[in-house]
């Protein structure tokens, strides 16, 4: 593969995007991290401008890149018709930014996928396994050995993310709103006043109807609850944990090729006391399987993705 040859990896999530590229051959990689960028939060035209943003910055570093292969993981392009759309955006913005080849650029290739399957890469590279991904959202995603997708979940905050961050923080809000009405009594009450300022009826009403409330942001004072045993955001974080393991079940009656391999990622694992939770729900309903974190970045399963493109 010739050395002009650029490979380009993106991870493009709610609050922020990772960006691997490295030459043909080569043994430096080169890095950059930006803003959020889902389409359905942003917009699609801003979106891709942000991925286009983070290219552009890689290019000006490197010089003659004659061809550019480049694979996004974009949260929230679940849909065949968002990918298209992404994609089509985000050529245009490498055009607008002179990063193609009719502007004077390399030749480009792109692809858009959900970023479930750059994780899949990560962990299991072409292989076959499960992820689960806990963060601001949740999704179930596995590959057969034979290569085929399933999944379950990823239906976004309307219809589902069972035990994501921001599924757990609208069960805090809940709980805090029953305590108005009369309902059990739980700490989150006390902490949510303090940590969003809301202590009434009235605030709370406001803050999630009419604001830009970011009701994920709740979502640890339930796990901290949680671990510090209040009943009721325990209760709370079993119910969540145990709807997002039984996506796994689900996917499981679809397939019997799946390999016995689990790996876990999202924003919502960097704290010990979910993980644990989810740890302890995977043993009692998989004992058998193997249960780890992502060792790569999801950008590095990206990143070989691009690599592949150019086999295709």
């Amino acid at each position: 593969m010739p050395s002009s040859s650029l490979f380009v990896g993106l991870d493009a999530g709610a609050s922020k995007t990772r960006l691997i590229a490295e030459r043909a051959g080569g043994d430096e990689r080169l890095e950059r991290r930006g803003s959020g960028a889902n389409p359905n939060q942003v917009g699609r035209a801003e979106a891709a401008e942000v991925l286009a943003g983070l290219v552009g910055e890689v290019l000006r570093e490197v010089s003659g890149v004659e061809t550019m292969l480049l694979s996004a993981g974009v949260a929230g392009a679940g849909r065949a018709e968002m990918r298209r759309a992404l994609a089509e955006a985000l050529r245009a913005a490498l055009r607008e930014k002179g990063l193609a080849r009719e502007c004077g650029g390399p030749a480009v290739q792109v692809e858009v996928v959900h970023d479930a399957l750059i994780a899949l890469d990560a962990a299991y590279d072409t292989g076959g396994g499960l992820v689960v991904i806990a963060g601001t959202g949740s999704v179930v995603v596995g590959r057969t050995a034979e290569g085929n997708l399933l999944r379950a979940g990823g239906w976004g905050h309307v219809l589902g993310d069972a035990g994501s961050g921001y599924a757990l923080g609208r069960a805090g809000l809940r709980a805090v709103a029953a305590t108005f009405d009369g309902g059990a009594e739980t700490v989150l009450r006390g902490r949510v006043r303090d940590s969003h300022g809301i202590g009434d009826r009235e605030t709370l009403m406001r803050k999630v109807y009419q604001g830009a409330f970011g009701v994920q942001a709740v979502a640890p004072l339930v796990i901290e609850a949680a671990a510090e045993g209040d009943a009721v955001a325990s209760a709370l974080l079993s119910e969540h944990v145990s709807r997002l393991v039984e996506q796994i079940g689900w996917v499981l009656t679809r397939t019997e090729a799946m390999s016995s391999r689990i790996t876990l990622l999202g924003g919502l694992l960097q704290n010990a006391h979910y993980e644990e939770r989810l740890r302890s729900c995977l043993r009692e309903r998989f004992p058998a399987w193997r249960v780890g974190r992502l060792e790569e970045e999801p950008a590095v399963g990206a990143l070989r993705r691009a690599h592949r493109l150019r086999a295709e």
